[in-house]
């Protein structure tokens, strides 16, 4: 079957010789030449071939080291078409977003059922660090923070794709602009539903913590339409 959906040879030979995804080590693959002969192609092709499965994340190449298999992660690969989308066509920051939102609702409580002490307790000095820094004179806004807690929600979802997606929704977050200062209601509001998401999954109310969650996700549903977030109501993205 992969043989069918594999278009480079070296991608074939990774899958056949069982090198994708071992644990420790990295597998090194074989001197160009020796390698070109095995897959009865060019040097120059093989070298095509090797850099755009580099450019995907699947190898590393070290000069004057050799080229190494990396384990598969899908946020290296999805993480330059969505920033070249966006770039493209700034609405589709606007779909993403949608995108997101969903993703993060269908999986929760899937993701936070999973989350162990030391997780919550990450999360917990996240919520800290935020708030000590809106409270400071002068104001900081906790754009890393922000990033950061989403992500350790999900941090242990076990769904590489869902986890790449969200993970490379950050960065486009950030490409827009969108990590840039709002009126400070706005980052009170937010502040205090992570805060009360925190509490619940801390506390085992995953449900209630998903229905949280939902209203969270209001605060910038009702920017991405030019409202009032307030207004909105959850059902523009349940």
């Amino acid at each position: 079957m992969t043989q069918d959906l594999l278009s480079h040879s070296i991608l074939q030979y990774i899958i056949d010789e069982e090198l994708a995804g071992q644990d420790g080590e990295p597998a090194k693959l074989p001197p160009m030449d020796k390698l070109a002969r095995e897959l009865g192609v060019s040097r120059g092709k093989l070298r095509e071939d090797l850099i755009a499965a580099q450019a995907c994340g699947v190898v590393e190449m070290r000069p004057g080291d050799g080229t190494y298999v990396r384990p598969f992660d899908f946020y290296t690969i999805i993480r330059p078409a969505v920033l070249y989308s966006i770039a493209c066509n700034r609405q589709n920051f606007d779909r993403f977003y949608r995108l997101r939102a969903r993703l993060e609702i269908s999986f929760w409580e899937d993701a936070v059922r999973a989350l162990e002490r030391p997780e919550l307790e990450r999360l917990e000095r996240i919520l800290e660090r935020a708030e000590r820094k809106l409270r400071g004179r002068p104001v900081v806004i906790p754009h890393r923070e922000h990033r950061d807690l989403h992500v350790l929600f999900f941090s242990r979802l076990d769904n590489p794709f869902a986890q790449g997606l969200l993970k490379a929704y950050w960065d486009a977050y950030e490409a827009v602009g969108l990590h840039r200062y709002f009126e400070f209601s706005y980052y009170e509001r937010m502040w205090s539903s992570h805060r009360a998401m925190v509490e619940a999954v801390s506390s085992g109310r995953y449900q209630e913590g998903r229905e949280i969650l939902v209203q969270h996700f209001t605060l910038l549903e009702g920017r991405l339409q030019g409202e009032d977030a307030a207004s909105t109501g959850p059902e523009t993205i349940s």
